[in-house]
């Protein structure tokens, strides 16, 4: 059983309605503009992402991942969109006809496929009725499908203000349930700003696969 459709159900339509408002601008998808959009995606496909690789962009909204790797290393590999807002993935379909979109539940419906790397921007970043169980759940589905890693981005506690209707988490918390649960191949990244003269108030961990399994910590 999905615990979190009811919470699904309101992410979808807030985002569907921020679609229709603004379309494929950057506003459409929650972001203050195309280059903190952007740079948030630049550091996410950091985790090792090529040309050639197989992507899973989980939470693709209308698609601007698969512009900013056309644009900046020419990719030519399989992209593939999830999004729970119909809206987005009708306007991704029709921008962007040389990715895959699909509206999709991942706990309700996983996928049957697996990817070189799973790309997650922004995902977790709205206030909902349980976000660490929603984040965890959500971590370990996804973690199923990925071959070489797994990167995702949350806002921070390390941050002196909150916007209401938003969530944070402790990066260090993050980490260390990534490398109990996920891989013992985890690295986290506080070092960027997503706009000049602005202190990190976000951060990314990339989870790299690894034949060995995570074990909880001894701390």
């Amino acid at each position: 059983m999905n615990t979190f459709k009811n919470d699904i159900d309101a992410l979808a339509k807030h985002y569907g309605d921020l679609v229709n408002k603004h379309g494929d601008a950057a506003e459409g998808a929650q972001y203050a503009d195309r280059e903190t959009q952007e740079r948030r995606m630049e550091v996410l496909c950091d985790i090792g992402v090529t040309k050639d690789s197989k992507v899973l962009d989980f939470g693709c909204g209308t698609g601007q991942m698969l512009s900013l790797l056309q644009r900046t290393i020419g990719f030519e590999g399989e992209y593939v969109g999830y999004d729970v807002s119909p809206e987005a993935i009708e306007f991704a379909r029709k921008a962007h006809p040389k990715g895959r979109f699909e509206v999709r539940d991942i706990l309700e419906n996983p996928p049957e496929e697996e990817f070189d790397f799973v790309l997650v921007s922004g995902v977790f970043n709205n206030a909902m009725s349980d976000n660490r169980g929603f984040f965890e759940a959500a971590s370990r589905r996804l973690m199923q499908h990925a071959r070489k890693g797994y990167a995702f981005n949350m806002l921070s506690r390390f941050v002196d203000y909150f916007d209401e209707g938003l969530y944070y988490e402790d990066p260090l918390s993050a980490f260390q349930f990534c490398k109990e649960n996920l891989s013992p191949l985890v690295s986290l990244r506080h070092d960027y700003a997503v706009r000049p003269g602005a202190i990190p108030f976000e951060f990314t961990i990339y989870v790299h696969t690894s034949d060995i399994a995570p074990r909880a910590l001894n701390i």
